[in-house]
């Protein structure tokens, strides 16, 4: 990126990790105007140079999106921005007792991504994050692998949520198969934990993933959603 100087940005490639934690600080305090225009100029020098602009910068010149949307199989809320979801979850009954109401949940989840993605503008909106969801819901919807490296993940966990974007829509997998596929058969118990950890339901079919059993088996969001999803998959296959 040959005009860092002229924006006073460090090079990546010269960032030790204590330079780069001190730039992000900076970027934290400036006014978020004058952090998307400076990123503005950062992504504009890497395309001149030929440069590949990762996601997340990309996003420090756009609005991250949420919202709420109700589904066949639930209340799901969902975080994402430029066309592609980064966040989704369900929002349960439990958690509406507890809070008191699903926008009151749904804000405890943005107060909690905002305190890690302090540059971000955040916006409201339903629609398209609701559309995003159907998308996925129906089978239509695909993860770009700039969200995979984006991801705060190991190299297990990327590869696991990778993999799991290639079952079909309305079939299973056992959590032996899956590893089998990803060329790592002796460490199903890591590829289990790294199923349930995923952090973009429905868009990364963490639910395709039965026991060799049969059985429906456990899910992050209760066995009675992983249920409803692989039923409306079937019925919608």
């Amino acid at each position: 990126m040959t005009k860092n100087k002229d924006l006073n940005v460090p090079k990546e490639e010269n960032l030790e990790d204590g330079d780069f934690d001190t730039f992000m600080e900076a970027v934290d305090k400036m006014d978020p105007e004058e952090a998307r225009i400076m990123f503005q100029n950062i992504i504009a020098a890497m395309e001149e140079d030929g440069e590949q602009v990762p996601f997340p910068m990309r996003l420090m010149t756009s609005d991250v999106l949420f919202g709420l949307t109700q589904t066949p199989v639930g209340l799901v809320y969902g975080i994402g921005g430029l066309g592609q979801l980064m966040l989704t979850g369900f929002i349960s009954e439990e958690d509406i007792e507890e809070l008191g109401d699903a926008e009151t949940v749904l804000q405890t989840i943005m107060d909690d991504f905002e305190e890690n993605v302090s540059t971000a503008t955040t916006v409201r909106d339903d629609e398209a994050i609701g559309g995003m969801i159907k998308s996925a819901l129906d089978g239509s919807y695909t993860v770009l692998d700039d969200i995979f490296e984006a991801m705060e993940a190991t190299d297990l966990q990327r590869t696991v949520w990778q993999e799991l974007t290639k079952i079909p829509y309305g079939t299973t997998l056992s959590y032996e198969e899956l590893a089998l596929r990803i060329g790592n058969p002796k460490a199903v118990r890591a590829v289990a934990t790294a199923v349930g950890e995923n952090p973009l339901s429905i868009a990364i079919p963490c639910h395709r993933i039965i026991r060799k059993t049969g059985e429906i088996g456990e899910y992050h969001w209760g066995s009675d959603i992983k249920e409803k999803l692989l039923a409306y998959e079937q019925a919608n296959k």
